[in-house]
């Protein structure tokens, strides 16, 4: 089994697409999960990937809400991720994310209609994402990013009521230091369902920087026979955890995380990978 490895261009900030190829190629990564800016031409960021040897490996959302009570911000919100798939598909890409808004920490005060929104929702999205064949990954956020799907046991239950063959779970390292009792069991009980793994040390900087059990959590991939791709999400050292922008220097440390981070991880990955 190969390992395709990859990071997400969100953390690069505000700077063109092509400095963040350069830099993504200058890292060592196979791909990268780009963001899903609608505006962008999907030719021109497919030609601009296969000139820097880079492949998508998921595509993250805007920030839209497929849970509201709203039916008309419901409504723009589902029809995002409609056009997100055709998108992704004529940028060659063939898995989505899908989450709910980020912010939103509080539901309608009714979890059962939430609930149900948020099935009614994703069933549509995941039809279009069947006739299609994209895969889309359900992001698991901690609690401080949205209400909805805090652990892997809530994804796999969404999962188990949309009753899509195209729809999986992604677990966050970062985000599992906060939600989850045991990660790696987290990582265990995903098994078959795991779709993509996000990965960054507890504090969301370089593997090290931290105390969660990364090497703990690669191993427990292996235990699942997880051959989808491990994206590394990290942001420099600084407040305000939705900007990456944490200072003047903030893109080569960033640079400093990800090849440290990418070196431990294979060197990991491969030491279960040749057994």
């Amino acid at each position: 089994m190969s390992r395709e490895y990859g990071l997400c261009f969100w953390t690069f900030g505000d700077i063109s697409l092509e400095e963040k190829c350069k830099i993504a190629k200058e890292i060592g990564v196979d791909g990268i999960e780009v963001q899903g800016n609608l505006t962008q031409n999907p030719l021109e960021l497919a030609s601009l990937l296969t000139k820097y040897d880079l492949k998508i490996l998921s595509v993250t959302p805007d920030n839209v809400d497929i849970s509201s009570m709203k039916k008309e911000t419901r409504r723009i919100a589902v029809q995002y991720f409609l056009d997100l798939l055709s998108w992704a598909k004529d940028a060659g890409a063939n898995r989505i994310c899908l989450h709910g808004e980020v912010g939103k920490v509080a539901g309608s005060g009714d979890v059962a209609e939430d609930w149900q929104l948020l099935v009614e929702s994703s069933k549509k999205i995941m039809e279009k994402a069947e006739a299609l064949h994209i895969e889309v990954v359900f992001e698991v956020l901690n609690r401080y990013e949205n209400h909805q799907l805090v652990t892997n046991q809530e994804a796999l239950k969404l999962l188990d009521t949309v009753n899509s063959p195209n729809l999986f779970i992604l677990l966050d390292a970062y985000h599992m230091n906060i939600e989850e009792a045991d990660p790696i069991d987290a990582l265990r009980n995903a098994g078959s369902k795991l779709g993509v793994y996000h990965v960054a040390d507890s504090n969301r900087q370089a593997i090290g920087n931290g105390h969660s059990d990364i090497k703990g959590q690669i191993h427990a991939l292996h235990e699942i026979n997880y051959h989808g791709p491990i994206i590394m999400e990290m942001t420099a050292e600084g407040p305000n955890p939705f900007t990456p922008v944490k200072g003047q220097d903030y893109l080569q440390v960033l640079t400093n995380y990800y090849k440290s981070s990418l070196e431990k991880l294979k060197v990991w990955d491969h030491s279960k990978l040749s057994i």
